[in-house]
């Protein structure tokens, strides 16, 4: 008879201690999930090294960059951005110290750029004058195939903005030496970023 009383109490406890288990660990899930949502998403870095790469003063995505922004980074976004409950995505344009050869003046870059991100363009037909520039041309040419494919009706993200660092900042994050102009696969890069807007309101 006690051996019997044992037995049971034991399953009981057996049954008792899952119970804890199961319920530490949907808390545990919880708490996890909960905290996710306030870090920041890992960036997202598209250089040259890895097959993201411009023609030289171009702004125009290949075939090749193209569909590995299909196949690779528009589901790695989508995914943070869920994950991280983040509706801002940032595009950011980088380059290597490469002096820039062309000295266009009077060519109204900021309106023509601006016309490409609101009605589409030709973006190879607005000519940069500086590295700057062509950081952010091509941060605009990513930000203009990414839109339509990301700002849908139910998603989560509802702004992609373009930003240029130029050859400022090196692929350490680092600012750059300016007089160091040999040519870098990892300083000509793609960099995007995912935030929050409501993380920007509460700075007001």
């Amino acid at each position: 008879m006690k051996r019997q009383e044992n037995t049971t109490m034991q399953s009981e406890i057996f049954i008792v201690l899952m119970i804890v288990m199961i319920l530490l660990f949907i808390i545990t899930s919880l708490y996890l999930a909960q905290l996710k949502q306030h870090q920041q998403p890992p960036l997202i870095v598209l250089d040259e090294a890895h097959g993201y790469s411009f023609h030289s003063s171009s702004a125009s995505l290949n075939r090749k960059f193209q569909n590995q922004l299909s196949s690779l980074v528009i589901n790695k976004i989508q995914t943070f951005a869920k994950e991280h409950k983040c509706d801002i995505v940032e595009v950011y344009g980088y380059t290597d110290t490469q002096p820039f050869s062309k000295n266009i003046k009077g060519d109204r870059f900021d309106q023509k750029l601006h016309k490409c991100l609101t009605v589409g363009c030709d973006i190879d037909k607005i000519q940069a004058s500086s590295n700057l520039e062509l950081g952010m041309k091509r941060a605009v040419s990513v930000v203009g195939f990414l839109k339509p494919k990301l700002i849908t009706k139910n998603s989560v993200i509802k702004i992609i903005r373009p930003y240029s660092s130029g050859q400022f900042i090196d692929e350490k994050g680092e600012i750059s030496l300016v007089e160091n102009v040999r040519r870098n696969k990892l300083r000509r890069r793609i960099e995007i970023r995912l935030s929050r807007s409501k993380d920007l309101l509460l700075n007001y």
